[in-house]
């Protein structure tokens, strides 16, 4: 184990002292500028008031953390220029965009950047409203009215891929032309993101009022071209809102780009799209395309938030002409590519207050983090040149930094709109915009000087002089005049240096005259052999091009030969296509007048048919109704032919009762005719009223006999008393045999079953007895052969069943029953 060691004190490093080299470097600091949008509403409470022309007084509201930490306190801060809320769209334009107008005519780059939080009036800063333009609208209208009559025809220059660009003949750029015109152009209409809203008809460009400023002291001998891109920073991923969407992958969404480094240093977005426009209405019109393809989403402080970083690009390409003040050289080096870069940064916002959820946290974050790291490089750069030490900024941390790292460099002149919005709410984000933006008014950036190009030797005035050639020789046309070898001699534009020095000397000046004169002559000299070089070139070029021009020509002739012959037999076929045409279209009237009549018919027929319907539909409800009537008038007769039937079966039953009466009545008196002492019983008798005890018990009911078998349910309850009967047991003549089998009555009881039925329940059951035939009777029979009966046994048991019977029942069998 390792001792451990007394820790030293050491001495801090005193800053570096700054180096020789840079005291002659001419630094601008960032200009920062201040714009307060106009209160919502007259009575709004406001934490943001100028106090003058270039300072902003900051007090704190009673609603903000500083005030409930103890901490709020008035601060003052200044700038360049404030713009009260006031102030109109052409004011900011001309005090901070214009300048940078200028110097990107001249050949210099510009940046300019608007910050603040949402909803502090960036967008608007930038691009304004249809009848006051903003910054952006107003940058091309200047850039075009300043360079209208210098313009080259399109596709002189070309970008080469590579933060550079080609020029070319106007030979080759009429075939590009060409070329660009007759491809077809399908437009690709950008997918909405689904979280925004289509603002495609947010401009209109008929009620545009155009700024009518220009920007004077334009280099008459150059041509130029604008070129437009505009791209986007979102969740620091760069994307084209030109690209099309043909090209933009399988998935249709925009492809994601990478920055590069050119031969000079600078960062570039490449394949980034750059289109060359002619005129502030087709850059307008980009500038609309790129706008709704760019993310805004809705949020509670903004209803149009942007969710992303955007960069309008609008570079200026310039190159000279030639001698003869017709064609553009296309030497790269004599080329001057300058840039001006407008960007509109999102704004940063607190969660508690959007209350943003998903995706729109995400995008806050992304948002919050670049501004950070914007922020970040601003510290570094400003401690660097306080101090005089050189730490390490840190571009690369965000994209928007990484691509605008060539600008703090020291490559342009670098400038910001800082928009506040006084409204009290919006203290607590105010507070660290106005500490950036004074942190970063003092960040010094190296001036750019004017950039070098290679000097042609040409004299300035060749346009003019060319124009004016054209002039007189239009005019000697109109007169008359034969102008066609008239030429007009240019070679006095030439130059082979500048105007002579002065030759006046004394003797104390004479040895710096002649060195003088002797480095104009040498100057002179090497420009003359330059041009003599320059001039057999040319011819050699010249007499190239004759002779391939007469190449093309024969080959030309031979294709116009063809081509005439393959227009004749065009013209052939289309006289003989337009013949069938003819004959397609009678056809085809013809056809049409057969489908008008299908048509007709096919309708007359479904509105038989829907007719037929209606009449099915009301036959089959008359007969549903018809049905009904007939199953109640069936319910009725049935109920009243079960009435009727009811009424003549108890009729019936009550005939039977008295019937089978008459016949036990016949049987007694039958039984009661040879005894002479046998006493008859009457219905007067009081013991047929009531039947002695015990005989109900004793007597049994017979199922051979059917005049016996007399139910309850037919004795009716109108009879005046219990009927006379035969008080003896029935009998029946055994089979095959002389013998009579005696018979009594039994009790039961009669149930109704679970399926509507009725069911028989016997109490006692009669057990029949077979006696032998071999046997002496028990009776005897008297000498006439009839056998002896006792009066009283048959007087008993007429009486029992006689009270067997007296009740009658009401209920009615479903059936007979054996018993």
């Amino acid at each position: 184990m390792k001792p451990e060691r007394t820790p030293m004190s050491r001495r801090p490093k005193p800053p570096p002292k700054p180096k020789t080299g840079e005291r002659f470097i001419e630094r601008d600091p960032v200009e920062v500028y201040c714009r307060i949008r106009p209160p919502e509403t007259p009575n709004q409470e406001e934490c943001v008031t100028a106090v003058d022309s270039r300072t902003v007084k900051l007090a704190p509201p009673v609603s903000c953390f500083a005030f409930r930490n103890g901490h709020a306190k008035e601060q003052q801060y200044k700038f360049r220029h404030v713009f009260s809320p006031d102030s109109t769209q052409k004011d900011v334009f001309d005090y901070v965009a214009k300048p940078l107008v200028s110097d990107v005519l001249r050949g210099k780059n510009g940046l300019l950047f608007a910050y603040g939080v949402t909803g502090s009036g960036k967008t608007h800063t930038m691009q304004g409203s249809p009848h006051d333009g903003g910054i952006v609208p107003r940058t091309l209208d200047v850039v075009f009215n300043s360079i209208n009559e210098y313009q080259t025809k399109r596709c002189i220059f070309k970008p080469d891929g590579m933060n550079g660009f080609d020029a070319q003949c106007e030979s080759d750029a009429s075939s590009e032309r060409r070329r660009i015109d007759a491809t077809p152009i399908h437009p690709k209409t950008p997918r909405t993101p689904r979280y925004r809203r289509d603002t495609s008809g947010s401009q209109d460009s008929s009620q545009r009022i155009p700024d009518s400023s220009r920007i004077e002291c334009i280099d008459e001998d150059n041509v130029f071209s604008i070129f437009v891109a505009y791209i986007e920073i979102y969740n620091n991923y760069i994307y084209d809102l030109l690209e099309d969407l043909s090209d933009a992958g399988p998935s249709g969404r925009l492809q994601t780009k990478i920055l590069r480094e050119d031969a000079q240093h600078n960062m570039y977005v490449h394949g980034c799209t750059e289109v060359e426009v002619k005129n502030p209405d087709d850059a307008l019109e980009v500038l609309y395309k790129g706008q709704r393809r760019r993310k805004i989403a809705y949020t509670r402080l903004n209803c149009e938030s942007s969710r992303s970083h955007s960069i309008f690009t609008i570079r200026v390409v310039q190159a000279p002409l030639d001698a003869q003040g017709e064609e553009v050289v296309t030497d790269k080096a004599s080329m001057m590519v300058s840039q001006l870069s407008l960007v509109d940064l999102a704004g940063s916002e607190r969660n508690n207050r959007t209350k943003a959820v998903g995706d729109r946290i995400k995008e806050a974050g992304n948002i919050n983090n670049s501004l950070m790291t914007l922020r970040t490089c601003i510290e570094v750069l400003r401690e660097n040149q306080m101090t005089g030490s050189s730490k390490k900024v840190p571009y690369r941390d965000s994209k928007v930094t990484h691509y605008f790292k060539n600008y703090f460099d020291g490559e342009g002149k670098v400038k910001m709109v800082v928009c506040v919005n006084p409204k009290a709410d919006d203290y607590d984000e105010t507070l660290p915009v106005m500490k950036f933006a004074e942190l970063a008014s003092e960040v010094q950036v190296q001036r750019s000087v004017q950039p070098t190009r290679q000097d042609p030797g040409l004299l300035p005035g060749r346009r003019r002089a060319n124009q004016l050639f054209k002039e007189v020789r239009r005019r000697l046309e109109e007169e008359g005049e034969n102008v066609k070898n008239l030429e007009v001699d240019l070679t006095p534009i030439y130059t082979l240096a500048p105007a002579w020095p002065a030759v006046s000397y004394t003797a104390e000046t004479r040895d710096d005259v002649i060195m003088k004169l002797k480095a104009y002559l040498q100057k002179r000299i090497h420009n003359r052999e330059k041009l003599q070089t320059e001039l057999k070139g040319k011819i050699l070029t010249m007499h190239t091009n004759v002779v391939e021009m007469e190449k093309e020509n024969l080959i030309m002739k031979k294709e116009i030969m063809s081509l005439r012959s393959l227009y004749d037999d065009a013209m052939t076929k289309v006289r003989t296509l337009e013949s069938m045409l003819l004959n397609a279209e009678s056809v085809n009237e013809s056809l049409q007048r057969k489908f008008t009549d299908y048509n007709n018919l096919v309708d007359e027929c479904n509105a038989v048919r829907e007719e037929r319907d209606i009449a099915k539909s009301q036959g089959h409800l008359e007969k549903q109704r018809m049905k009904a009537r007939l199953k109640s008038k069936l319910e009725i007769e049935k109920d009243k032919l079960k009435n009727d039937m009811q009424t003549k079966l108890c009729e019936q039953k009550s005939k039977m009762y008295h019937s089978q009466v008459r016949a036990l009545q016949e049987i007694f008196l039958d039984n009661n005719q040879t005894p002479g002492h046998v006493r008859v019983p009457s219905t007067s008798d009081s013991d047929l009223h009531q039947p002695r005890q015990g005989s109900q018990s004793s007597f049994k009911q017979s199922t051979s006999d059917p005049k016996l078998n007399i139910s309850q349910a037919f004795l009716t309850p109108d009879l005046r008393g219990p009927a006379v009967s035969n008080q003896r047991h029935r009998r029946s003549r055994s089979q095959g045999a002389d013998i009579w089998l005696d018979h009594r009555p039994g009790q039961g009881d009669v149930l109704p079953t679970a399926g509507g039925g009725s069911q028989v329940v016997l109490q006692d059951v009669e057990i029949l007895k077979q006696r032998d035939p071999l046997a002496v009777p028990v009776s005897k029979r008297s000498s006439d052969g009839t056998p002896k009966v006792d009066t009283t046994t048959v007087q008993e048991r007429c009486a029992t069943g006689i009270a067997y019977y007296g009740t009658p029942s009401h209920y009615v069998p479903s059936k007979r029953t054996k018993l």
